[in-house]
């Protein structure tokens, strides 16, 4: 958590300072993301950077569940509420959701692979360890509710699940943003639709001739 001292701070410098942050961690990853270039995109130095921050896993903490909570922010992920012919519009929706955001702040794509991507002692650690249960303990209601429904399959642990839907969804962010100044929206909304179909077959519940296996 950050210190007092960044909760005073205005909410323009508070942006500057984060958004500095997750650039560097998304195009670097934590390992080599370098608080000196986070420090300098942001345009203070790192002495005044301690009366805000612990350390690197403190200000990378920040960035992450701020921007983490904003991509949720204005869907409805009442998940109980979901009935079979609504299922899966909810989860494209979720998807396409971040488009606006991302096309002011395309390095936003990065940000979920960046996350899911951090060494696992650390991310078993805060300021990671309450972002990634709650990610992961979000995505386990939703499949959760898609069982409930007869939808998603259950010959398979739901922490494999998880793993593989943030696993899948770090190779789409990652070409998404590799090609998103190249794409049409048309063709950027077109592209993630197709992945979500692909999710859906994957999730579905096994054929009889899979029940065989």
């Amino acid at each position: 958590m950050p210190l007092p001292r960044f909760e005073k701070l205005p909410p323009e410098k508070q942006e500057r300072i984060l958004e500095a942050a997750v650039k560097v961690f998304t195009a670097q990853g934590y390992e080599k993301a370098s608080l000196n270039r986070m420090l300098e995109g942001a345009g203070i130095s790192k002495g005044a950077a301690y009366y805000y921050f612990a350390d690197k896993a403190d200000l990378i903490g920040t960035v992450v569940r701020r921007y983490w909570l904003e991509s949720f922010a204005g869907t409805d992920t009442a998940f109980a509420t979901l009935t079979t012919d609504k299922f899966w519009d909810m989860i494209e929706a979720l998807y396409l959701h971040p488009f606006g955001d991302v096309e002011q702040r395309p390095w936003l794509l990065g940000l979920s692979r960046a996350v899911w991507d951090l060494p696992r002692d650390l991310a078993r650690r805060e300021p990671f360890k309450s972002v990634t249960e709650e990610s992961g303990n979000w995505m386990a209601a939703l499949i959760r509710r898609g069982r409930e429904l007869g939808l998603v399959r259950e010959d398979l642990p739901d922490d494999l699940l998880v793993e593989l839907i943030h696993s899948l969804d770090g190779v789409h962010d990652r070409w998404l943003g590799e090609h998103w100044r190249d794409m049409s929206p048309g063709d950027r909304g077109r592209t993630t639709r197709l992945f979500v179909s692909f999710l859906k077959k994957i999730l579905a519940p096994p054929t009889s001739e899979e029940e065989n296996i």
